[in-house]
């Protein structure tokens, strides 16, 4: 029995917070890439990004060791990585049921080939999953290319997978789709990504293999029209002290077409940043409408509060079913390179007859 509820709220909660927090950018008044090795942000963090997890989110300093770690293995080798433990707990019938599980296991590794040229690599070791992708730099326009085994940079790269403008649900509550086709669990296609960086304009174009409801394939025997085209663009501005954020991205694959608009907006101790994203034959259910709303409290260093509404629509052209969640907790980070995450969430469903329990999250996140 045990097992069995171990194995359930794994497969519900198992992709969440893989990956990286736009609010950072936001804050900062910049793009992910400030912090991080991939251009779209998420994964390996490069210099100023260690400096930032060691010095910036941390009350405590820690030891000269500690807050010195940069990654840095030797001129051209950088490694890191990411583990998550899980802890849920949920009230049924006046049981409780808990659950303890690792969620991320990630290594990942990049290799500075030359001053204009580098190698990411990257391995999943829970899932059995990798990325890979070659990245010569350097370009026009502060400008790149990237080559290799990777997801195309639609939306907000946010780190709770169970938003409904990435993966969702895995394990459905009630609806036929609770979330868009970002899962942890989609294999990475072969993809070649350019972009060009323009003051505090950014822009990207994309073409992979077909990735959208398929298991993954070396691409080969698809025409052009059925591979997938990805467009980005994302507009940094600030005034005084207010940082905002404005962005927007299109996927096509065949007649599956998503559309997207993000942002986010930081002045003072608040920072605010949404998603909402369109899908039009992604879904049986007719076109589906995801949205994601978070709100971030900063109350002293180490320390901040949220707020967050999810919502799917799983058909937006006739009056059927949705989803919305509420999220609300804490995010504390005792010490350098380590997170720990205190969360209620609260479910409810539209259009059906249902009642869901409310789920409460502890999360300890340590990087490298």
């Amino acid at each position: 029995m045990v097992r069995k509820i171990i194995k359930l709220q794994m497969i519900i909660i198992v992709s969440s917070y893989l990956t990286a927090l736009p609010r950072f950018a936001v804050q900062e008044g910049t793009s992910c890439n400030l912090c991080h090795v991939d251009p779209n942000g998420g994964s390996l963090r490069n210099d100023y990004g260690m400096s930032v997890t060691s010095f910036e989110l941390s009350n405590l300093p820690g030891s000269d060791r500690v807050t010195g770690y940069t990654g840095i293995i030797n001129e051209h080798l950088r490694l890191g990585g990411d583990i998550r433990f899980l802890n849920y707990n949920t009230n049924d019938r006046g049981q409780l049921k808990s659950a303890l599980f690792p969620m991320q296991a990630d290594i990942a590794g990049y290799w500075q080939i030359n001053e204009g040229m580098g190698v990411f690599a990257e391995q999943d070791l829970l899932r059995g999953q990798n990325e890979i992708w070659l990245m010569w730099t350097g370009l026009p326009l502060n400008g790149y290319i990237k080559a290799g085994k990777d997801l195309p940079a639609y939306g907000l790269n946010v780190d709770d997978h169970t938003s409904f403008i990435r993966g969702g649900n895995i394990r459905k509550k009630a609806l036929q789709y609770e979330g868009l086709v970002f899962s942890p669990y989609l294999f990475s296609p072969g993809l070649v990504e350019v972009g060009i960086n323009i003051g505090n304009f950014n822009f990207s174009q994309s073409i992979a293999n077909e990735f959208i409801n398929k298991s993954g394939s070396a691409g080969f025997g698809e025409y052009l029209s059925d591979k997938a085209y990805t467009t980005r663009l994302e507009w940094w501005p600030t005034l005084g002290r207010i940082n905002g954020f404005l962005g927007g991205s299109m996927l096509q694959q065949g007649l599956i077409r998503f559309n997207g608009l993000f942002g986010g907006i930081s002045v003072g101790n608040i920072t605010w940043t949404g998603e909402v994203d369109i899908s039009e034959e992604y879904a049986s259910t007719g076109t589906v409408l995801a949205s994601y709303s978070e709100i971030d409290y900063y109350i002293t260093k180490g320390l901040n509060l949220l707020l967050k509404y999810d919502f799917f629509d799983e058909n937006i052209d006739a009056s059927g079913s949705s989803i919305n969640r509420i999220t609300f907790g804490t995010e504390f980070y005792p010490i350098p390179f380590m997170e720990v995450r205190c969360q209620a969430r609260i479910t409810d469903i539209t259009g059906k007859t249902m009642e869901l329990n409310p789920e409460y999250l502890l999360m300890v996140h340590i990087w490298f």
